[in-house]
């Protein structure tokens, strides 16, 4: 853990992944953790859990300390990188070279044709429209159009393009499902539990049954929040980008909603 008398609060700074960097530079930009958890789609426990692994990790034990650093770092960055680098000067011909291209000017002119007509077919495979993954069943909500996550659009098109790794794929979607299904087994309330696992990314998708109280969705988001999941898959070097949860079917107050969460993982290596 970094000691809070760190002379470089930058590089403790680095120890956050990019969901706790993202929560904390909202609230140093103004926002609450309630209204955090509304705009990106998680519960208020799931936010204040979030704010609590960034302390453990940074050893600063203020959330908004945390947040202001992040935030003048950030402006920082945006500073220094403001200068684009200026473009190379092609070199003037020499006065007396002939006009006339010489035989092997010709040929590397034809080969640039030619690797530019087959980066052109590559580029028209690689994004062509993929066939699109099914979900869930339960799940649909949680990636619908109204929801404020368009990020968790964009990683399904990631999985749904992507090729598995055969050397890695299978032992990365073995390990996740392992650890998920330790934390949450023990509730008796997950229907639905699918890994799925690309060149260079993951995707956990769980379901719960319905008619969950707010002390049953609570500890489903408390399970599947569990730092120790985040350990362990730091050894196989994955590492956490998001998780996202939404209730389906009711409110956590009247005991009728199901629970679905989506987390990412983005391979480190």
């Amino acid at each position: 853990m970094i000691a809070m008398t760190d002379p470089n609060p930058d590089y403790a700074l680095t120890t956050l992944n990019a969901s706790e960097r993202e929560l904390l530079l909202l609230l140093g930009r103004g926002h609450t953790a309630k209204s955090i958890a509304a705009l990106k789609g998680l519960t208020e426990l799931a936010v204040n859990e979030r704010f609590r692994s960034a302390r453990r990790k940074t050893g600063i034990g203020s959330s908004r300390e945390i947040a202001r650093l992040l935030v003048a770092k950030e402006n920082r960055d945006d500073i220094i990188g403001v200068a684009e680098p200026a473009a190379p000067v092609a070199p003037l011909p020499r006065p007396d070279a002939p006009h006339r291209a010489s035989p092997l000017r010709r040929w590397s002119l034809s080969m640039s044709a030619a690797a530019i007509l087959i980066a052109a077919a590559v580029l028209a495979q690689q994004t062509a429209t993929p066939p699109e993954r099914p979900l869930p069943s339960g799940a649909e909500a949680m990636f619908a159009a109204r929801q404020p996550s368009p990020d968790l659009v964009a990683l399904r098109a990631s999985i749904s393009a992507e090729p598995a790794d055969p050397a890695w794929s299978p032992e990365a979607e073995t390990a996740l499902s392992q650890a998920y299904h330790r934390v949450t087994d023990g509730l008796g309330v997950m229907t639905t539990l699918d890994v799925t696992c690309t060149r260079s990314l993951c995707e956990v998708l769980g379901v719960s049954r319905s008619g969950l109280t707010g002390e049953q969705i609570n500890a489903v988001t408390g399970a599947v929040q569990n730092h120790e999941i985040e350990e362990v898959m730091g050894a196989t070097e994955l590492e956490n980008i998001v998780q996202s949860f939404s209730t389906n079917g009711g409110e956590m107050e009247n005991g009728a909603a199901s629970v679905v969460f989506a987390a990412y993982w983005r391979r480190t290596y």
